[in-house]
């Protein structure tokens, strides 16, 4: 059998696509590193990787091995876990993504609780778009993400953590309350392609393709797009829990009429986790945090983050 090492090589490899750089990465040299593969190979009595494709990928029998192989280095993992458990060692560390227009808001809000209550857990926290995020779970490089659902994947799990409505922001338009024809004649300020607020809008305001080309704006920045509106004119969506970092008047954040958009906000990781009870740790955290904050809302409609 393969050892733990040549898997982790392989794994390596398969996360850098590069000789060179998976073997930095495993602080080895590459030659040390092509041995290492080519004996696990020779174990195994097939390739495993397809050095000639670029960048380099698994090779047929590869493909097939895979689900195998991540379920062995999947086991190697629970068991260094449990050992250094037993030794009384282990220090978890939880790699959490996080969409920009929820981390702004939920980090500096959550962040102090969850040091309290699962203070023995390091949080390594960094921001990525939806279809990045992931990208990530799955190549295992966060272990847990935070996004606007729902997410069809039947190898991730996904809880819902909060639902949060979404509302206009419009200056120029003095009613409370407005239409969606109203927005047609309005300018729409968009984040980046990527951003699942962007789809949400594109999708819930019914926007053109040319009105979706004319803002090249690349980033997460909401107060940049509501600077921009009070400038310039136009709307921006606006989520719930983001407006008391925004300094926005109340007077000029709108609800539609006969709609109450709202995002569906998910935690997910991956269904096998050696992480898991701290991540439920998290989950529950955030929950409590929102419980009792969403009112009994009227004609809710769940915006989705895919789309055009």
């Amino acid at each position: 059998m393969i050892s733990p090492v040549q898997l982790s090589y392989i794994f390596a490899l398969l996360k850098h696509k590069n000789f060179q750089r998976a073997a930095d990465a495993c602080h080895v040299t590459q030659p040390t590193l092509s041995m290492q593969l080519k004996k696990a190979e020779d174990t195994l009595g097939y390739k495993i990787i397809n050095r000639d494709s670029n960048p380099i990928s698994l090779t047929k029998a590869g493909k097939q091995l895979y689900p195998k192989l991540s379920a062995i280095q999947q086991a190697y993992d629970e068991l260094d876990i449990q050992i250094q458990r037993l030794k009384g060692t282990y220090k978890a560390e939880i790699r959490i993504g996080i969409i920009p227009t929820i981390s702004n808001y939920l980090v500096p809000e959550l962040y102090a609780k969850w040091q309290d209550e699962i203070g023995d857990v390091h949080l390594d926290i960094s921001e990525l778009t939806s279809p990045n995020l992931l990208t990530a779970l799955k190549e295992k490089t966060i272990d847990f993400g935070i996004m606007a659902g729902p997410v069809e994947d039947s190898n991730l799990d996904q809880q819902i953590l909060f639902n949060e409505e979404v509302l206009i922001y419009a200056p120029n338009i003095k009613n409370h309350t407005i239409k969606l024809e109203e927005l047609e004649n309005e300018y729409p300020w968009l984040l980046s392609p990527g951003n699942c607020l962007r789809t949400q809008m594109i999708n819930f305001c019914k926007l053109d393709s040319a009105k979706k080309s004319e803002w090249n704006y690349e980033g997460g920045n909401l107060h940049l797009l509501t600077q921009m509106v009070e400038q310039q004119g136009g709307y921006t969506l606006v989520p719930q829990y983001y407006i008391p970092h925004l300094n926005l008047n109340p007077e000029d954040l709108k609800k539609v009429v006969d709609h109450t958009p709202i995002r569906q906000i998910i935690g997910l990781h991956l269904k096998r986790n050696t992480k898991k009870e701290d991540i439920v740790k998290i989950m529950r955290i955030i929950q409590r945090s929102k419980s009792g904050k969403n009112k009994l809302l009227e004609n809710v409609e769940l915006l989705p983050w895919e789309g055009s």
